[in-house]
């Protein structure tokens, strides 16, 4: 009987770990140290003055809105950027009214542990 109840227990455990597998691996889930998080209320940045560089990011290690919120948030902070991040395309669609280096935007993403993979900029 012992041995029936641990079964069902375990069984239970691992049922429970693959619907969360699941729910994470469709950013639906908690993931990234947040609960499940609804996309920031915050509108984009308007820019103020002529749009002079727009570059495509592609990025590895989103997940979640939490990573997206993240990502939009840091890059936004480099000044004269406006950034639009897309979960099923894992990228960064950026422009910005004044140049930025590859190196600041990878530094921007980098440093929240995800991975840049390319800028394309157009």
């Amino acid at each position: 009987m012992i041995t029936i109840i641990i079964i069902a227990v375990i069984i239970i455990i691992a049922a429970i770990g693959l619907r969360e597998t699941i729910k994470h691996s469709k950013g639906e889930g908690a993931c990234c140290g947040g609960g499940a998080m609804k996309e920031d209320e915050e509108p984009s940045v308007v820019l103020d003055g002529e749009i002079v560089m727009k570059a495509t990011v592609h990025i590895d290690g989103m997940h979640c809105m939490n990573c997206k919120n993240s990502v939009t948030r840091s890059l936004q902070k480099l000044g004269g950027v406006s950034a639009k991040v897309d979960l099923n395309d894992n990228a960064a669609y950026i422009t910005a009214t004044r140049e930025v280096s590859d190196e600041e935007i990878t530094f921007a993403i980098d440093r929240l542990d995800f991975k840049v993979t390319s800028i394309e900029r157009e």
